[in-house]
């Protein structure tokens, strides 16, 4: 994506507030007027040095391209600005606009704002990474799978209100398709052009809590599968429908046009990254969706399928794993957190081996079993942080993704790290399909057939909060009510894991 982009003339020192506008208009008499920001404003992919700020003005047919400016400043008030910039809202990127703000300071709090000639954006907020040496602490923010229609995000406000580095959305952003629920129906389903996926994405930021999450934190989002169509792959997805390849162009044009992320000049579809948190940690960001082979056994679940363990299949594709591999192997962070969409360990469901889906780690095992292997031997500290499922878990790694007594599956034989997976935002899990006591009861099974399980909970939503420090890597699950608005938080379960262990223990 071009950005065009010059100094505001004369170096002007802006203020806050109406004084701040008029001398933004006096310095570039081109400034857009009327300028509206509905999506409001984001900090994405956090250096160091900087982060890419995003927003979005809506261009109508008529319109053409729209002039900002872009204050970022250390005070709150935007006063004594650092970075006094121009940014062209292209009418061809639907108004988005992506600016790297670069040469800012690490482990620093930071301010931004967009502004037109008569009006402003937001002021957002973000951190810039901890410098190389920092010993201190991080938090990390996870959530997942937010179908707006099936729940309110009181999680957003929550998550805005934590003190947190940044905040990472697992995948399921946003759902092409969609289901009644709370908030009504969604009415653009399964949209196949560029116009309605990125109404898609208006309509899920029409949401204040959302925005305002996107305003306080930092933000690294990955994708998932609902971003385009369910349980797609490398050049399928589950139903034989037509125009794979075009709405496929069309959902990723969206994304990246719709998300505060960088693109790599060499593989402009490429989304998996690190970012070093100090000495503390280092977060890997995967891709389990564009690379991957179709599922086996035909996609399905609860199900013995030979095929999954079969050699050569892949989730990552060759040049993601060699990265993630030697990303691993040589990081010298204390703590190594893998950000993943699925699910990393075994999941049986049943006395004869039954594997739970095909579409997560478990339809991919030789491929699990090399990046484990790799993990117990030579990578120490690893912990997994997963979305996708809905439903609440924590897990220890095996080399094979099972413990030693899983029924009918290949037992580990040494341990590789830990999983926790985080509850979804508001999509439907196994306690709302079926109720309480069904999902207690589904909750006892999977812990008779599945040794390395620590933690179960098929009923709650909510997000997480990652703390690591030198000793220890603590998960808070936060629980929130998706059927109320205005629904309070609570810390359901803490589970933690010491350094050099690979074990959970559970508070």
């Amino acid at each position: 994506m071009r950005l065009r982009r010059r100094t505001l003339l004369g170096g002007v020192s802006l203020l806050a507030g109406t004084p701040v506008l008029r001398r933004a208009a006096d310095a570039s008499p081109n400034l857009v007027v009327g300028a509206t920001f509905p999506e409001g404003v984001m900090a994405g992919v956090p250096r160091t040095d900087g982060a890419t700020l995003w927003t979005r003005v809506p261009r109508g047919l008529l319109d053409g391209d729209a002039e900002l400016a872009i204050v970022v400043s250390r005070q709150r008030d935007l006063s004594r600005p650092v970075i006094v910039r121009t940014v062209i809202a292209e009418k061809q990127w639907d108004g988005c606009v992506h600016f790297q703000a670069n040469g800012l300071q690490p482990g620093e709090e930071y301010f931004y704002q967009f502004r037109g000639k008569d009006t402003a954006s937001p002021v957002g907020r973000f951190q810039t990474l901890r410098p190389a040496d920092s010993n201190q602490p991080v938090r990390i923010g996870f959530f997942t799978c937010q179908g707006f229609t099936e729940g309110y995000y009181a999680v957003h406000k929550h998550l805005a209100e934590e003190e947190l580095d940044l905040v990472v959305c697992l995948g399921d952003y946003v759902y092409e398709a969609s289901v009644p629920g709370v908030r009504g129906i969604d009415l653009n389903l399964y949209p196949q052009v560029l116009s309605s996926m990125r109404a898609k994405y208006t309509f899920y930021r029409s949401d204040e809590n959302l925005r305002a999450m996107h305003a306080q934190h930092a933000f690294l989002p990955l994708w998932d599968d609902h971003e385009f169509r369910n349980n797609y792959s490398l050049d399928n997805w589950s139903l034989p429908e037509l125009f794979f390849k075009e709405k496929r162009s069309a959902a990723w044009h969206t994304w990246f046009e719709r998300m505060p992320v960088p693109r790599y000049a060499g593989d402009m579809t490429r989304t998996y990254r690190s970012l070093r948190l100090g000495k503390t940690a280092e977060l890997f960001a995967i891709d389990n969706r564009q690379y991957k082979e179709d599922q086996p056994c035909d996609d399905g679940g609860s199900i013995i399928c030979e095929a999954a363990d079969a050699a050569g299949r892949t989730m990552l594709g060759a040049p993601q794993k060699a990265w993630l591999k030697e990303g691993l192997r040589t990081s010298g962070a204390r703590w190594k957190v893998l950000a993943n969409p699925n699910m990393m360990m075994g999941m049986i469901t049943g006395a004869n081996g039954e594997r739970a889906f095909m579409d997560t780690w478990d339809g991919y095992g030789a491929e699990r079993t090399e990046l484990m292997s790799l993990a117990a031997d030579r990578v120490s500290d690893l912990v997994v942080v997963t979305g996708d499922d809905h439903d609440t878990f924590a897990g220890e790694l095996w080399n094979t993704g099972f413990a030693p007594g899983s029924p009918g599956n290949p037992a580990g034989t040494k341990r590789a790290g830990v999983e926790f997976v985080v509850p979804s935002v508001s999509s439907t899990n196994t306690g709302d399909l079926k109720g309480a006591a069904g999902a207690k009861a589904e909750e006892q099974k999977r812990f008779q057939y599945n040794p390395h399980l620590r933690l179960i909970d098929m009923r709650q939503h909510g997000y997480g909060v990652l703390e690591v420090t030198r000793d220890e890597a603590k998960l808070s699950y936060r629980a929130v009510d998706k059927l109320r608005p205005d629904a309070g938080v609570s810390t359901s379960y803490q589970v933690r894991t010491g350094r050099g262990s690979a074990r959970i223990e559970t508070a």
